[in-house]
């Protein structure tokens, strides 16, 4: 039935622009979805298929998190003061419309901006289309999030790791002020954020591999024993001996991602120092550098054990997702 509704629903994506449009700055706080939908369909079937999509539990963060904060707002409300917000989905429901359609546009009144507009015929083909379409759905507005932080990113470069990318890899990425170099070798860096606030850490790691055989190298198993090996070696506890790992009672979340245009997988878990009462949430990408032959091992993880963690994972994948490959080089892409 998914995949029929699927197919049933006309998708529409509105052209983007690789220059910034001009258009006012979106706003709204991080994490924040504005809802345009009828009240008395919002507190229905109708509402609640809409709260399974965006409320739902962020992966692997112990403590509930949604994956977006709800703002709901009756349609006649919808004046020019809510234009500008960031992320706007719009909830059409009326016997007037003879099947369901969805248009996703970007930047409309503002950038960066996504806008989900869903008409049904009724709360049931809506409830259809919303759990047909929840990840296609929660992906356009986790983007447009990482825009927002990789742009406020680029406005505070951290020239010095930037270069160290650069020199070592032959890569972009868009490293802020707050970041420094803690680790590097040959094949490895680890970008490091702490001392903001107590019990605050963050980090980034970077690594490339030799690329040898597609079925073993993107293969779950062999995701996690490579970060394994890598936080073995390269980021130590507080006390001697300890070092990072994966959880290892819990089995990590795998699936296949488009990384900025290129096949990647993308593996999601929780961390534990070995040694020591340190854990959090991290995410993990594993793609191909197909000109250099090698792989290319995106790792992010927080440790803010007094706060939640959904917007530092953000910011996290926002720094991850802003590594940009040298112009004209043959890369792996994803299937059209």
């Amino acid at each position: 039935m998914k995949k029929i509704m699927y197919f049933a629903v006309i998708l529409l994506l509105a052209a983007c622009s690789t220059e910034r449009p001009q258009k006012p700055s979106a706003t709204g706080r991080a994490g924040e979805l504005l809802v345009v939908m009828n009240t008395s369909k919002f507190e229905g079937p109708a509402g609640d298929a809409v709260r399974e999509v965006f409320e739902a539990q962020v992966p692997m963060v112990l403590t509930f998190e949604p994956m977006f904060d709800l703002v709901q707002i009756q349609e006649e409300s919808f004046v020019k003061l809510f234009e500008t917000h960031r992320h706007i989905f719009m909830a059409d429901i009326s016997e007037n419309h003879s099947k369901a359609t969805i248009e996703i546009s970007r930047d409309v009144w503002s950038y960066p901006q996504m806008v989900i507009r869903v008409k049904a015929p009724n709360d049931s083909i809506f409830q259809r289309v919303m759990e047909a379409n929840a990840q296609t759905f929660t992906d356009h507005y986790i983007a447009t999030e990482r825009e927002r932080v990789i742009n406020a990113n680029n406005r505070m470069p951290n020239h010095e790791a930037r270069r160290i990318i650069r020199d070592k890899f032959g890569y972009e990425m868009a490293v802020p002020q707050g970041y420094f170099v803690a680790v590097q070798d040959d094949a490895f860096v680890w970008l490091r954020r702490t001392g903001t606030r107590e019990d605050l850490e963050m980090g980034v790691l970077i690594a490339t591999l030799e690329y040898k055989d597609p079925a073993i190298d993107f293969a779950p198993e062999t995701i996690r024993l490579r970060r394994d090996s890598l936080t073995h070696k390269y980021i130590p506890g507080q006390f001697e001996g300890s070092f990072m790992t994966t959880y290892p009672e819990l089995e990590p979340e795998f699936r296949e991602v488009n990384f900025n245009g290129y096949y990647a997988v993308e593996a999601r878990s929780l961390w534990r120092v070995e040694g020591d009462f340190m854990g959090g949430p991290f995410v993990n990408y594993t793609l191909v550098d197909e000109a250099r032959n090698r792989l290319v091992i995106l790792d992010g993880f927080v440790y803010a054990p007094k706060f939640d963690k959904r917007d530092y994972l953000r910011q996290l994948e926002a720094l991850i997702y802003s590594l940009k490959f040298p112009e004209g080089e043959n890369q792996v892409a994803v299937a059209e």
